[in-house]
């Protein structure tokens, strides 16, 4: 069954084929319904056996074409809608989720959640964009990204934050975990030469932790995090640091 408590609510769930014919199964019966109660209530002699025979053709011979192309548009409408929703939800450059996606995902988690937070950033990365050129920047920010969305597995999940900074969550791991985790992501990052052109280029990413316990909003925990990234940053980059604080 289709669900839905309302007429809109059964026309707007058409979200398969199969969705699609039984709402033309549905609209044909009730076709043939009211145009049996129509004639029955306007005919003069009411839906006897010769009223019997158009007053059913008749809706058998429209409300399916009818009824057919009406949920194709709105299943064409839903598959429109789902496309829209993928775009909104996701950086086009990375196929990471977007900033406002993550901290949607991460809202609808509630307050009381454990689990660490990522912050990661390209280090000199205008000096990348600069010597190689933006294209090369954007080669560097798609690497990294998928090296990121792939590190903080199996759970986690990883957004762009901005430019080339990066957020990622992971749920029920430890400090100490995602501390070796990032060491990790950032190994994989300076291990692999990218070609560009007839160069090879090398980055490292700078990475600042902070743990979520649900005694502190997230918003506490993500500046804790871009403390220990800054910190990363002044200790020279391509590090891995956290404030400690569990």
């Amino acid at each position: 069954m289709i669900p839905g408590d309302s007429f809109g609510d059964f026309m707007l769930a058409i979200r398969t084929n199969g969705q699609k014919w039984y709402f033309v199964a549905c609209m044909t019966v009730v076709s043939v319904a009211v145009s049996w109660a129509v004639t029955g209530l306007t005919a003069p002699e009411g839906l006897s056996r010769a009223a019997l025979v158009p007053s059913t053709l008749a809706p058998l011979l429209i409300a399916p074409v009818a009824s057919y192309w009406a949920a194709c548009r709105l299943l064409e409408i839903h598959v429109l809608n789902e496309k829209l929703m993928n775009l909104a939800a996701h950086d086009q450059m990375t196929s990471l989720y977007s900033r406002d996606h993550f901290f949607r995902l991460i809202a609808g988690l509630g307050g009381n959640f454990k689990g660490s937070f990522l912050l990661a950033d390209i280090d000199r990365f205008k000096s990348i964009n600069d010597t190689h050129g933006h294209q090369a920047g954007d080669e560097v920010i798609r690497f990294v990204a998928g090296v990121l969305k792939a590190g903080v597995q199996p759970g986690g999940i990883a957004a762009r934050f901005g430019g080339e900074e990066f957020v990622a969550w992971m749920p029920d791991v430890s400090l100490q975990a995602a501390m070796h985790k990032a060491e990790e992501i950032r190994q994989a990052v300076g291990a692999h030469a990218l070609s560009v052109g007839a160069e090879s280029l090398l980055c490292s990413v700078s990475i600042g932790l902070g743990y979520h316990d649900g005694s502190r909003t997230v918003e506490a925990v993500l500046r804790e995090a871009d403390e220990a990234l800054y910190a990363a940053k002044n200790s020279g980059r391509n590090q891995v640091k956290s404030t400690g604080r569990m």
